[in-house]
């Protein structure tokens, strides 16, 4: 090859290869830090209203998104991913469940390109939306939120989360609204009667990956582009790792991940209609989702 060639080589790849690394694969975030939130306040907070803690959680799979690895966690690489898309239960034994997520309907799962959606699996998620106690979205979107229409126009009022600081919302239940991050994002820390503790991330953490290894989504997905909201959202991923290293056998259960959740039990439970009659702490539906943070 000429001289003339290898420059023009060296230049079409600096062209094109450049943006596309930085596109595609960086998964760096000037700036990120781990945010000043402890399992020790986590804990408290989870100690904060008396009554029956959760006794177990179990989850319905309603469908399934295809993604390439890369665009979910920059830098994995471009192997497909199949993400399910679930709805967790906690159930105690003397009162409704609490719901996280409450699933889409057959339009949206239709407009979102939600494959294999399973109608079945979203109607026991519609029968359990209508008696919930608690509903915790943990994303305002389209396949976190459900049918509205199930949710009873007698509900309290939602909570402030206005200053962005995480709040018990149940016995054993805190919600952490994640300060930063659009679509009125949010965590939920749970601890069960027995202990056991889990941490569902939602969408900032899809996969283990994510805060395994702190990366942000490709900056081809949009709002990643902001470097601002990067910057959050690697903070976010860098406070996971650290509340999963101060509790190593806590279960983080992140939004998307594809391989079996340990801990948490396929098929919504069966509803005890003996319990039906008896007086609740709570006995209207209550939807909690964080004042809107970005």
């Amino acid at each position: 090859m000429t001289p003339r060639l290898n420059l023009l080589l060296l230049i079409l790849m600096l062209l094109i290869g450049v943006p596309l690394y930085w596109f595609q694969f960086d998964s760096s975030a000037p700036g990120a830090k781990p945010l000043p939130l402890s399992l020790t306040q986590l804990r408290t907070l989870a100690d904060e209203i008396p009554g029956e803690a959760p006794r177990e959680v179990r989850q319905e799979v309603i469908g399934y998104r295809k993604a390439f690895y890369n665009q979910i966690a920059a830098g994995s690489g471009l192997r497909p991913v199949r993400l399910p898309v679930r709805v967790f239960e906690l159930t105690a034994r003397n009162r409704p469940p609490i719901l996280i997520d409450a699933g889409t309907t057959p339009r949206a799962a239709k407009d979102g390109n939600l494959r294999d959606f399973d109608p079945a699996a979203q109607k026991r998620v519609d029968r359990r939306a209508e008696t919930a106690t608690l509903k915790l979205l943990l994303l305002d979107g389209p396949l976190h939120r459900g049918d509205p229409a199930l949710t009873s126009p007698d509900a309290d009022p939602l909570p402030d989360f206005g200053n962005g600081e995480p709040r018990a919302v149940a016995p054993g239940v805190v919600a952490i609204p994640l300060k930063g991050l659009p679509n009125r994002a949010m965590m939920v820390y749970a601890r069960l009667e027995d202990g056991r503790e889990y941490l569902f991330t939602g969408d900032v953490a899809p996969l283990d990956t994510n805060w395994l290894e702190n990366r942000p989504p490709a900056r081809s997905l949009g709002t990643m582009r902001d470097s601002d909201e990067r910057r959050i959202t690697v903070s976010w991923l860098k406070t996971i790792k650290a509340l999963k290293k101060a509790a190593p056998a806590m279960i983080v259960v992140s939004g998307h991940e594809p391989r079996n959740i340990a801990g948490v039990a396929s098929g919504f439970a069966k509803i005890d209609h003996s319990q039906r009659d008896k007086p609740l702490v709570m006995s209207r539906p209550i939807m909690y989702l964080p004042a809107a943070t970005g």
